[in-house]
């Protein structure tokens, strides 16, 4: 008990050493904070005007509706709406995520290090090395990219899990290991789209050193892997099926990746500065490896030169599988891999290489440790020392300002959230956004309006025509969005959906023709196209397969014991 608490204190020390910044009333201006902060809001609001599960931000974009959480990752959202039910303000929210995935990931990051024999002093070297990462502080006190600290909290228990997958000796697939592995490349898939497609491929280059022709386990962790990420088709397949709906392949951070490569002063300097990514190698940010990683990789470097082992050899020890991952990750971050990012596809929206030094900071945790072990007591004294040092450096590390909003304003916020606004609708290009009204307005013909309802997602009203008018809601059209109308002088007096139009005029809002007469009218954003059914479908039918055949496990397992 005393030892289990002891590490409760340790990592709670760690904890507080990377998110210190937030125990600060208000929230750290960061790069994309504030834009986190709106979506809980908005998120909250899809979800009340019942959008399940939301895709349309309704109150982004001036009120024109914005579709970020078709796109854009939602494990945070999710995670919010508790909060968010219960009346927490969306900073509180923030913070208390924050905290708790730092906290998760320490902790991951200790069960991941059990799996290897590494000295007591080892371990907490390495720990402590890997809750120093300039690049996780950074992204906490200056970028504020909740998506991203999730992923690398994630990461680490999803290794640990894969260890104990490959001592696992039960024959039984649909067990609580499954079960715990499944849970967290779940949250793993939703947490940051960019790091789990290259998270992805990091796991399957490990796999391919670690479990060799080991079919059983390849087989158990792949039908885990494809149950998962079909659980996530709600939102998977209709973020891939749908970017041509949106700007997103054209914007700057997609097409010009590739002028975001840092050289390797970059990474190996160890100055930590708030800015930006330019093009080029002259960047107000700075994104580096770390003090204490730098030297640790030039020490690497001499002990493999010191230690040559040919490939088979090489390979039976698994911390030197995370030796090579350690440095393909230093060399994928920078220029001369270019063309290998261009061979493959979706990459290029990695928007920022450097994004590799998160993955970096997760599988050089046991390199560290081994390397600690093995050096002399003399170098272990130096580079404590280091360690000291770059702890003094980030613990001084500052946000540069605080802000504090009341709820209503992340609520009423009318920018995207989008730094390039990539999920802006193809055609939408209307400017006159001070014109917005609660009400649709009749562009050609004449006739009364009448509003008995209005949401971002939803609303109904009713129309007195005395001509063929084209009417057009303030909204701007997305896929999903359906028009039905009722002829309240026809006999029949049944709804009928309305084809929606689009042209210049237009300008890509929410708009259709109707003939003269009276009508009631209810427009709606829906999940009627093809890849967001599947996808709910799909996503429904994993979980429900997962836990029919958990529960036969159980049954096993309980007529085993019984015989």
């Amino acid at each position: 008990m005393l030892k289990k608490f002891l590490l409760f204190i340790f990592f709670t020390l760690l904890t507080f050493v990377l998110s210190k910044s937030l125990f600060h009333s208000g929230v750290p201006v960061t790069h994309d904070g504030n834009n986190h902060l709106v979506r809980f809001a908005n998120y909250y609001i899809a979800v009340k005007e019942m959008q399940i599960p939301p895709r349309l931000a309704p109150n982004l974009v001036n009120r024109y509706g914005y579709p970020v959480f078709n796109y854009n990752y939602p494990l945070a959202n999710i995670i919010s709406l508790p909060f968010s039910v219960l009346g927490f303000h969306y900073e509180l929210t923030y913070k208390i995520i924050m905290i708790v995935f730092v906290f998760l990931g320490i902790v991951g990051a200790y069960k991941f290090l059990t799996n290897f024999k590494f000295s007591k002093k080892a371990k907490i070297f390495a720990l402590t090395l890997f809750t120093l990462s300039p690049y996780v502080l950074t992204n906490i006190v200056y970028r504020g990219n909740i998506g991203e600290v999730m992923s690398w909290a994630i990461l680490t228990w999803i290794f640990h899990y894969l260890f104990l997958l490959k001592k696992e000796q039960s024959p039984i697939i649909f067990n609580q290991l499954f079960l715990k592995l499944f849970i967290f490349l779940v949250m793993f898939f939703l947490a940051h789209n960019i790091m789990a497609f290259f998270g992805s491929a990091l796991i399957f280059v490990f796999l391919f050193f670690y479990f060799k022709n080991d079919f059983t386990k390849w087989k158990k962790f792949l039908i885990c892997f494809l149950l998962s990420f079909s659980a996530c088709l709600w939102f998977w397949l209709p973020a891939m099926m749908e970017k041509n709906l949106v700007t997103m392949d054209r914007v700057d951070l997609t097409q010009n990746f590739y002028k975001h490569f840092p050289t390797l002063a970059q990474l190996f300097s160890p100055q930590i500065n708030f800015g930006y990514s330019y093009w080029g190698s002259v960047d107000s940010m700075s994104f580096n490896l770390g003090l204490v990683q730098t030297i640790l990789l030039f020490l690497l470097i001499i002990y493999l030169l010191k230690n040559f082992q040919k490939p088979k050899q090489f390979f039976k020890n698994k911390v030197n599988i995370f030796i090579l991952l350690s440095f393909a990750l230093v060399v994928f971050q920078l220029k001369l891999t270019k063309s290998i990012y261009q061979l493959i596809p979706f990459t290029e929206f990695i928007q920022f290489p450097w994004r590799l030094i998160l993955l970096f900071s997760i599988v050089f945790l046991p390199v560290s440790a081994h390397l600690f072990d093995q050096l002399k007591k003399s170098w272990k004294i130096f580079l404590s020392i280091l360690l000291i040092i770059q702890f003094s450096q980030l613990f001084s590390i500052k946000a540069i300002d605080y802000q504090s909003k009341n709820k209503v304003d992340y609520e009423a916020y009318s920018d995207t959230t989008s730094v390039n606004k990539e999920n802006l609708p193809q055609t939408f290009v209307y400017e006159r956004f001070n014109n917005w009204q609660p009400s649709p307005e009749i562009i050609e013909g004449d006739g009364v309006i009448i509003v008995d309802k209005w949401r971002g997602s939803v609303r109904t009203y009713r129309l007195n025509l005395n001509s063929d008018s084209l009417i057009i809601e303030p909204t701007a059209y997305f896929p999903g969005w359906q028009t039905k109308v009722k002829n309240v002088d026809s006999d029949k007096q049944s709804w009928q959906t309305i084809e929606h139009l689009d042209n210049k005029l237009i300008a890509g809002r929410l708009a259709y023709r109707l003939p003269a007469g009276n009508y009631l009218v209810e427009s709606r954003f829906t999940q009627k196209t093809w890849p967001r059914i599947v996808g709910n479908g799909l996503s429904l039918f994993s979980f429900l397969l997962l836990i029919c055949f958990y529960v036969l496990s159980l049954k096993k397992e309980k007529n085993k014991e019984r015989k």
